[in-house]
């Protein structure tokens, strides 16, 4: 019996470790839409935006959700599940009005909408 139920605690770990893995992997692909954008971020945000803040808290934030910049580097993010995504975009869009470095010659964009990249150079 003891043989039992050392093996069904060493299955146990396994499979709390192969579901770790499994999730860490998911969040890794998750992530690649993301990490994909990075570079026409930093076109868009003249390469002064926060792609820290885009990645690691815009990024697994929930749906609806949007991202937007500027060129003077301004920035802002809105996620919520109970608003529509007309209402994340608009807060979005607000958000990065309010940012010191905004320029109002260099308007906010948005830039992404959940995981897609809307922006176009």
């Amino acid at each position: 019996m003891k043989g039992f139920a050392r093996s069904a605690v060493v299955g146990g770990v396994s499979l709390v470790l192969a579901a770790v893995v499994s999730h860490v992997v998911r969040a890794e692909e998750d992530m690649s839409p993301y990490k994909a954008a990075v570079p026409a971020l930093e076109r868009a945000g003249g390469g002064k935006t926060c792609v820290e803040c885009f990645l690691e808290k815009y990024a697994p934030a929930e749906r609806p959700k949007a991202f937007t910049v500027s060129k003077d580097g301004a920035y802002g993010a809105r996620w919520k599940k109970s608003l529509s995504p007309e209402r994340v975009r608009e807060e979005a869009l607000a958000s990065c009005r309010k940012k010191p470095a905004y320029n109002p010659a260099n308007p906010c964009v948005v830039f992404f909408e959940n995981d897609k990249l809307v922006w176009k150079e």
